[in-house]
């Protein structure tokens, strides 16, 4: 009996998810770019029509992927928001974790994506904002919240984490995403170890 108009397949959930699995590890293996649905479909080998039904337009696919590595990133959310005894070791924690997670290109590769995504669709830059920069920004501010100075504002604690994130982000994707590796190659490790040294000197330090 053919299934009546509107109603899903049973396994419609679990294919899907299936999908955004397979979209999600063909974009963190390929260069940040925008591919097109058909790309999108055959990464996975499927029709351009299987992904509209399971998605709608390309725009949403992206969204999909977005939320998706904003979902793999979240354990290491939860272990960046865990409090440490003082602003030194908040912040060191925090940098040796980042060398780990940066090891692998991942990091690099999905913000990138989600840029590259991001600017060009305003929807799918809210998605990115939402699922992945916004809530790795707070993961910060709270591990560092109770080290700023009594009275400290909104501002500060944002401030707070944007000196050790943005510099991060911005190093990674220069050494691994734009050439900066044999154009103008830097010890990340290093950098990010510096950027700790920098951050203890500020007016959380204590």
């Amino acid at each position: 009996m053919p299934r009546p108009a509107g109603r899903r397949n049973p396994d419609y959930a679990d294919k899907r998810a299936r999908l955004v699995q397979e979209l999600t590890d063909f974009v963190l293996r390929t260069p940040p770019t925008r591919p097109s649905l058909r790309q999108f479909a055959q990464a996975c080998g499927v029709t351009e029509p299987t992904l509209r039904h399971y998605f709608g337009d390309r725009e949403d696919v992206a969204i999909a992927i977005v939320e998706e590595l904003g979902a793999r990133a979240q354990p290491l959310m939860e272990a960046v928001e865990t409090t440490a005894q003082d602003a030194a070791h908040a912040i060191d924690a925090y940098i040796e974790l980042s060398i780990i997670g940066v090891r692998n290109g991942v990091f690099a590769r999905a913000h990138c994506y989600c840029i590259v995504e991001g600017v060009a669709d305003a929807r799918v830059g809210r998605s990115y904002l939402t699922a992945l920069l916004e809530p790795s920004l707070l993961a910060l501010e709270r591990r560092m919240a109770p080290h700023l100075p009594a009275g400290a504002d909104a501002a500060a604690a944002r401030a707070a984490a944007l000196q050790v994130f943005a510099p991060m982000l911005l190093a990674v994707i220069h050494q691994q995403l734009l050439g900066g590796g044999d154009a103008a190659p830097m010890d990340l490790e290093d950098v990010f170890r510096s950027l700790a040294r920098l951050a203890r000197s500020g007016p959380h330090a204590g």
